[in-house]
């Protein structure tokens, strides 16, 4: 029955610390609750859902919060899948459109957490991954949202077209910084504490041997060398063009690629040290993607590109 449900849901909020410290003492939350109680149980009637149960509760206080994010009311969609993961919390799905949430209010530590706790439940849901790489991008920290995020969206699901777009974005994003880096030594030669924040986003790890070691190295020739390459690829006819996420589109030409022609010979031991594993991370994207003057990556949510919730 319906107060049967009713006290279900209160005491599943509850367990789940809803709210507070105070618990069910807490009048102003204990009216925000039954507001929430009553939405969802009049949008369970709406959708002809004949069976009462916690679950179909929490779906129903999903699409509410989805509703939420489609009116631009983030605070209210992100109190909705609060009570949506209280009520049943092995959804990856809630817990991925709650990041959305967060991403829309520049919560970027709170979605991120939320990617990573959705894609514990799903290891294979590619949209816990792009709305990761998204965080990440938001944050500056171009090169995990390509690696935890973007990449690992793209295996899973490979035809996705704004997925590869923004890949290329973020690529494009990492060579303009470390261009801006290089630059910035060759006015200013000083010790390589002066780019801790390359060495924290665009870096990765420096376990592995330089694999250039024949001539001194030149930042002014690196930097050219870069930008010589990021022309290239423009003038291969890359675009930045809007997609929806969700899109399935598997035919059409391959990616414009960049191949390293060409010997290339840098020592890497004679690079500032903070500027190694950036280096490092561009080569290896570079030899193998494109790379498109830098734009903003597309998730398209209510017109700020962020992806639609589920």
């Amino acid at each position: 029955s319906k107060d049967e449900l009713c006290d279900e849901f209160f005491a599943a909020l509850d367990r789940n610390h809803y709210f507070g410290i105070v618990g069910l003492d807490d009048p102003e939350q204990l009216e925000k609750a039954s507001c929430l109680f009553d939405n969802a149980f009049m949008e369970m009637e709406r959708s002809s859902c004949h069976q009462l149960s916690l679950k179909n509760m929490a779906e129903s206080l999903k699409s509410l919060g989805n509703k939420a994010m489609q009116s631009k009311k983030y605070s209210d969609a992100i109190d909705l899948y609060n009570a949506a993961i209280a009520l049943y919390e092995k959804s990856a799905v809630y817990y991925c459109n709650r990041a959305a949430a967060y991403t829309q209010i520049n919560k970027y530590t709170e979605a991120i957490q939320d990617c990573i706790r959705s894609i514990e439940i799903d290891p294979n849901y590619s949209k816990a991954y792009s709305r990761l790489g998204m965080a990440y991008y938001a944050q500056g920290n171009y090169r995990d949202a390509i690696e935890l995020g973007f990449r690992k969206a793209l295996q899973l699901d490979p035809n996705n077209e704004t997925v590869k777009e923004n890949i290329r974005v973020a690529e494009g994003k990492l060579s303009e910084e470390i261009h801006h880096a290089y630059q910035h030594h060759n006015q200013n030669p000083r010790p390589s504490q002066e780019f801790p924040n390359l060495s924290a986003r665009g870096s990765r790890s420096q376990a592995a041997p330089p694999p250039f070691s024949s001539v001194p190295f030149n930042p002014n020739d690196l930097a050219n060398m870069f930008m010589n390459i990021a022309g290239n690829a423009t003038q291969q006819g890359s675009h930045s063009v809007e997609r929806q996420e969700d899109t399935n589109n598997s035919g059409g030409a391959s990616e414009p690629e960049i191949r390293i022609g060409g010997n290339i010979s840098v020592n890497l031991d004679q690079m500032p040290e903070n500027l190694t594993g950036a280096f490092q991370s561009m080569m290896e994207m570079l030899s193998g993607s494109g790379v498109v003057p830098p734009g903003q990556p597309q998730d398209h949510m209510n017109g700020r590109n962020r992806t639609a919730p589920n």
